[in-house]
């Protein structure tokens, strides 16, 4: 018989951020590294982890900006998540825990900026896999999803996951979400990853009306709104919540249908080149102007390669 939701143990794993309290060294970029096949790339970044030749930090304290301002609070800010564990999924290390040293690093699952692990699904979910194997800074821990739940099966998942984090984690929580009981993973995150629709209790821009800050925050944000407004931190409570939330007369947006050149969007991007391509489209299109997705995303992953060239 399933543990009421009061009584399981509730882990909340955010992503990492792209900022950082302490200067990266040069050798921690991923882009930096020559190696192209996965199997070498990968063993080239963990040697550079591992050597013990960089300073490190807790998690908790090494990322900057105002996604983690609000992600490292969210187990102890939250009602319904006080006293439950924040776990981080990043890009350089996998899944760990937000109290676990770690060296400053440069790696994304974003596929337009340099740092990035790579540039299809099946590029991003294969690092990720090989992250879950590596034994990482702290080996006595769960590093994947689905080991964090077969060591807990009673524990209830919250993912909060940006669009390029569910292609990467997309199996792995899959995989989790069979083990556990039928409500107790949810993957807090927009609705762009078909896999994960059990799951998924989507954020839109919507909800930003109701949350506030920017869209570089807003999942953590509505994570952090519907914790405290929801009947417990089991999936369907925290649809719930999430439907309650979004605004009965949202302000209206400006029609949208005002075509931009390539030269206007590439201006556009480069005032921003830290900014995903899907949440810079949303702010672009919320100005009225339009720009379609395929030649934004051609266009986004262009410019952020001439930005960051050395």
């Amino acid at each position: 018989m399933p543990k009421p939701a009061a009584d399981r143990s509730l882990h909340v794993v955010v992503t990492c951020a792209n900022r950082k309290r302490h200067a990266v060294p040069s050798q921690l970029r991923l882009g930096n590294l020559s190696n192209r096949r996965p199997a070498a790339r990968f063993a080239a970044w963990t040697a550079r982890l591992g050597s013990g030749a960089h300073p490190r930090y807790p998690a908790v304290d090494l990322y900057a900006g105002e996604h983690w301002q609000v992600a490292r609070n969210l187990t102890t800010d939250t009602p319904t998540a006080q006293n439950a564990v924040l776990w981080i999924a990043s890009a350089g290390y996998g899944l760990i825990r937000a109290d676990t040293g770690i060296c400053a690093y440069g790696a994304t699952f974003s596929a337009a900026r340099r740092d990035a692990v790579g540039t299809s699904v099946a590029e991003v979910a294969d690092w990720w896999q090989r992250l879950g194997e590596w034994p990482g800074p702290a080996p006595d821990r769960p590093r994947t999803f689905t080991e964090l739940a077969r060591r807990s099966p009673d524990t209830t998942i919250i993912a909060v996951l940006s669009e390029a984090y569910q292609r990467a984690c997309g199996d792995d929580l899959i995989a989790a979400a069979s083990i556990l009981d039928p409500d107790a993973l949810s993957v807090v995150g927009p609705p762009a990853h078909p896999p994960l629709a059990d799951v998924l209790v989507p954020v839109t821009a919507t909800l930003r009306h109701t949350v506030g800050g920017s869209l570089q925050a807003l999942n953590v944000r509505v994570v952090k709104h519907l914790l405290g407004h929801s009947a417990g931190s089991g999936r369907a409570a925290l649809r719930e919540a999430a439907v309650a939330a979004v605004p009965a007369n949202p302000p209206v947006r400006r029609a949208s249908g005002q075509r931009m050149s390539d030269a206007d969007v590439r201006t556009y991007i480069q005032a921003q080149p830290h900014t995903s391509a899907t949440q810079l489209l949303q702010q672009l299109r919320g100005t009225g102007r339009s720009c379609e997705q395929a030649r934004f995303g051609l266009l986004h992953a262009e410019t952020c390669q001439q930005v960051h060239r050395p």
